[in-house]
């Protein structure tokens, strides 16, 4: 994901909440080939909660950074 979406003459997102996004998505795919490392690999119950934990928290941290800036 790397462009801006334009509405016309104007981006719909601030690029500071863009780049949030984004960043946000690579973290994404990380912890997805992650999980499919722990699958492929071994199930290690301990690293599987840490790493969900981790994702929940950066999807929270995204959906507040969007609420914001609905305001």
């Amino acid at each position: 994901m790397d462009a801006v979406i334009l509405a016309g003459k104007h981006a719909l997102l601030t690029f500071e909440l863009f780049q949030s996004l984004q960043t946000s998505y690579s973290w994404m795919k990380y912890y997805y080939s992650e999980l499919e490392s722990i699958r492929r690999n071994h199930f290690d119950e301990r690293e599987l909660k840490e790493l969900l934990n981790d994702m929940r928290q950066s999807i929270e941290k995204s959906i507040l950074k969007l609420r914001e800036a609905s305001l």
